[in-house]
């Protein structure tokens, strides 16, 4: 099911975007800009999907898509999504911090 996998992917890159584009404004000192924490987090959001499928706890949330969408898997997948763009955000703020000095 192609629709499944692209509308998990979806909402693993709003919620990233949504965590990072939070985390910039509650930390100003990590913020890159609206935008740039908003990709940032949404790219974060995507790439912590691989990782959380083997965390336990985590996996079964983000589940196998072969028996239609569920709600416990976008559930999981918005929890991931948050995460991911958290972690994301602030590893680039860090960065960002130790450039600017």
């Amino acid at each position: 099911m192609p629709g499944v996998a692209s509308i998990m992917l979806v909402v693993e890159f709003v919620c990233g975007a949504a965590s990072g584009i939070a985390l910039g404004r509650w930390v100003p000192s990590f913020s890159l800009g609206r935008i740039a924490d908003g990709l940032i987090g949404g790219i974060g959001g995507l790439l912590f999907v691989w990782p959380s499928a083997r965390i336990p706890g985590v996996g079964p949330l983000i589940g196998h898509h072969a028996d239609g969408l569920t709600p416990t898997m976008l559930i999981g997948a918005g929890i991931a999504g948050l995460l991911g763009g958290l972690v994301l955000i602030v590893l680039a703020g860090f960065v960002g911090a130790l450039i600017r000095g």
